[in-house]
């Protein structure tokens, strides 16, 4: 393993043995692009190109032609690598694209990069408590990393859920084990929520671990 390699190793292994919260992300803000990089971390690509098989830009240009642009929830935006990544190969005119994390350092790399990379609102959210937005505000949600041992679990869905509208996707990554090991705890908050899996499969992650995408649909 080269040098830069172990280290990018070192600095996750670090901070997933943290409990999720702010202070554990803080330090890794200025270094976490370039770590993940070296990590091959696929996961934003692999979540927007899953979240791009469910809403196409015509739908999305009648949905605005109707009178509202589509409004999606990065939720946990770290960085902003799913912004970024999303407005090199989606037509953001009829987007409304919203970034939270739980670590303001985070927040503030996507404040210096280009156009805040492609984020109109930013901020301060913690997935454990009740999210800073109204009732079915989104028409779809995006998480990116954030479901594994210690940091969020599915006990979070139902605060997804309540901002997420009728009909729309929860598309989100998790660690395959992490999911095999809670899945009843996946399927209890979802019934609760009166949602539904509709797909789970394999995705490009990164080299450290094996991990899935989950569309899940709430329902109306």
């Amino acid at each position: 393993m080269s040098s830069d390699r172990e280290e990018a190793v070192q600095s996750i292994r670090a901070t997933e043995k943290g409990d999720g919260s702010s202070d554990a992300y803080r330090g890794w803000a200025k270094t976490y692009d370039e770590q993940l990089e070296k990590m091959e971390w696929a996961a934003p690509k692999s979540i927007v190109t899953k979240w791009m098989e469910h809403y196409s830009p015509e739908s999305l240009q009648a949905q605005a032609a109707s009178g509202r642009k589509h409004r999606i929830l990065d939720a946990g935006c770290g960085t902003g690598l799913v912004g970024e990544y999303m407005g090199t190969v989606f037509p953001m005119d009829n987007v409304e694209l919203y970034g939270g994390d739980i670590t303001p350092e985070m927040l503030e790399e996507v404040k210096a990069k280009k156009g805040n990379a492609g984020y109109v609102d930013l901020q301060v959210i913690d997935l454990k408590k009740e999210l800073p937005y109204e009732e079915e505000f989104f028409d779809s949600v995006i998480t990116c990393g954030v479901f594994l041992v210690g940091h969020c679990g599915p006990d979070c869905l139902p605060n997804i859920f309540r901002v997420l509208k009728k009909g729309g996707l929860l598309i989100t990554t998790s660690r395959k084990t992490f999911y095999e090991e809670a899945k009843d705890d996946w399927d209890k908050y979802m019934k609760e929520s009166n949602c539904t899996l509709l797909e789970s499969c394999d995705i490009p992650y990164h080299t450290l671990e094996k991990g899935i995408s989950l569309v899940i649909k709430k329902n109306n």
